[in-house]
């Protein structure tokens, strides 16, 4: 299923130890200065998106740091989307979770801080009392999730299970953090486990630049600007013919080679395998 992600600001207040958040920081700031993005905006780009694209709330910043997120996430739904949400609950409000737990999402995850602070979030009452707010607000496709061990304060509040994760690489963003787990390089011809060599899983950002995945904190694919062009017109682009290519040619730098959502395609064993694909691009 396609899907879009929101990144409803750049720059995020939370600063996680393992988000690379200053590559994009710096790589955003090379094409705009709208930093959050506006809910007209929002709208206007939404209203380009097939109803069978799944939006997101995630993207490549906490969604709820800008305040109209929870506008966003209402119109989206009365929109007709299929909704997904990825929060640590940072900027989000009482109120915020009380407009949208009735809301049927699809998947519903919470980022919860972890116990060595790799997580840059201060737990205190305030934020204690949003966690157990979420957890008895029935919200629909609830999960927790942290990286490294989950913080001792919250144990006794989340009474599901927390799935517990490993640092990695954010597709070879990340370089010499300890224990982090290290994609090696990937040869021959490779897909991307979630969207194969389609590029559909994609991201928004504020000023309406679409790149082609959450694992392109440099930026180094933007397909196209929602604001200004149709959606369909963003698979259309050279950058994305460029980009199946080199999911084919062994010598290509590009940064799916080192990603943990990439695989290596049983074409590598059928004679004339890269030949084929060349011709279906």
């Amino acid at each position: 299923m396609p899907s879009l992600e929101i990144t409803t600001r750049i720059g995020c207040k939370n600063n996680c130890s393992y988000c690379p958040q200053e590559l994009l920081v710096k790589s955003y700031k090379r094409r705009s200065r709208q930093f959050e993005m506006p809910f007209d905006l929002f709208k206007l780009c939404l209203d380009k998106v097939p109803q069978n694209v799944r939006i997101d709330f995630s993207g490549m910043a906490e969604p709820w740091l800008n305040k109209r997120c929870t506008d966003m996430v209402q119109y989206a739904y009365e929109s007709g989307f299929d909704l997904v949400v990825y929060t640590t609950l940072v900027g989000m409000e009482i109120a915020d979770i009380e407009r949208i737990a009735a809301i049927p999402f699809k998947h519903f995850e919470v980022h919860l801080p972890d116990a060595d602070s790799l997580t840059r979030i201060t737990v205190n009452d305030e934020y204690l009392r949003k966690v157990e707010k979420v957890s008895d607000s029935g919200i629909s496709g609830l999960t927790f999730m942290t990286i490294g061990r989950l913080h001792p304060r919250l144990r006794k509040i989340v009474d599901s299970d927390v799935s517990e994760n490993e640092v990695i690489s954010r597709a070879g963003n990340l370089t010499n953090y300890p224990g982090m787990d290290l994609q090696k390089r990937l040869s021959g011809i490779i897909y991307c486990d979630s969207c194969g060599s389609d590029f559909n899983h994609n991201v928004l950002l504020p000023n309406g630049d679409v790149i082609v995945c959450c694992m392109d904190y440099a930026m180094q694919y933007i397909i196209g600007n929602l604001a200004e062009t149709s959606y369909a017109d963003l698979f259309k682009s050279d950058i994305i013919h460029g980009m199946r290519d080199k999911l084919i040619d062994d010598g290509s730098d590009i940064f799916c080679r080192y990603c943990h959502n990439a695989s290596r395609s049983r074409l590598n064993w059928l004679p004339g395998g890269k030949k084929l694909l060349k011709m279906f691009n």
